[in-house]
């Protein structure tokens, strides 16, 4: 009462051949899984829909990476230029303590133009700094850089520090020097309001490297999420996997068995097409 008839099918040699094939497929197609961590393996499909899904994600996670390259690189330009700035800063210091010094009255023109050597010098530091490059690229001039900080293309905007533009090119200029007390005077003007420029130019630097940070930032948790969400359409289910290949290995086994015979009694034969 209530038994289900099964009717069970003779197993011919070439059909276990068959079974075979199918299952070593089966078993490489797990085994490549399980040691790739990937669903899709060698044109495999399991999920048209989720695979088309995966490829768009790992294509704006590989756009993600270029933008976090150009952030990085930008970032590094940036705090070199903020150490010639420095190192600008320091000359200009210098500068102004010279000027100062020259102005003592107990000071001879003869050790003014020792002070003044020194001045000429700094001066050439100064105005030697407004070619500095980075990687080939002129670190300062009159044009503003755009950075890509996004997958999008989106771009922020780098400052132009110019270092050849007053205040900085009246600070170097041929006729500025310290050789009397009136020009001595006259320079110490000039090189403070260098010195102010610095200062000014240094803090657009630091908000430019700030706001850099901040899109790399977001830039990487977004990057982050998106590859969390790629690994759980695309990466395999690692105890589910194993279990279909534990199966399949089981399987492959019994139809070995069957080729060594030219038939299998019903009740393998019915264990072999489940």
């Amino acid at each position: 009462h209530g038994l289900t008839k099964i009717t069970y099918m003779h197993i011919t040699f070439d059909t276990a051949v068959t079974q075979r094939t199918t299952l070593n497929e089966r078993l490489q197609s797990f085994t490549q899984q399980i040691a790739t961590g990937k669903r899709d393996m060698g044109g495999i499909r399991l999920d048209s829909a989720n695979f088309s899904m995966a490829a768009k994600i790992d294509a704006q996670v590989h756009r993600m990476d270029a933008a976090l390259s150009n952030t990085g690189n930008a970032m590094s330009m940036l705090q070199t230029q903020d150490g010639t700035l420095r190192s600008v800063g320091k000359a200009m210091n210098r500068m102004g303590e010279l000027a100062i010094l020259a102005q003592d009255v107990t000071k001879s023109d003869s050790d003014r133009a020792l002070y003044a050597e020194e001045f000429t010098q700094l001066k050439t530091m100064v105005s030697d700094s407004a070619g500095m490059k980075f990687n080939g690229v002129e670190m300062f001039g009159s044009q503003t850089k755009a950075v890509t900080v996004d997958e999008d293309g989106g771009t922020t905007e780098l400052p132009a520090i110019d270092l050849q533009a007053d205040p900085y090119a009246a600070a170097v200029a041929d006729e500025v020097s310290i050789d009397t007390l009136d020009h001595a005077a006259a320079a110490l003007a000039t090189v403070k309001e260098g010195m102010s420029q610095v200062s000014t130019d240094r803090a657009e630097v630091g908000a430019a490297q700030a706001s850099l940070e901040s899109a790399s930032e977001q830039l990487s948790a977004a990057r982050s999420s998106l590859t969390s969400a790629g690994s759980r359409i695309s990466d395999v289910d690692y105890a589910h996997t194993v279990t279909k290949k534990s199966a399949a290995q089981v399987k492959l086994q019994m139809a070995t068995a069957v080729l060594a015979h030219k038939s299998v009694n019903p009740e393998a034969a019915l264990y072999l097409t489940l």
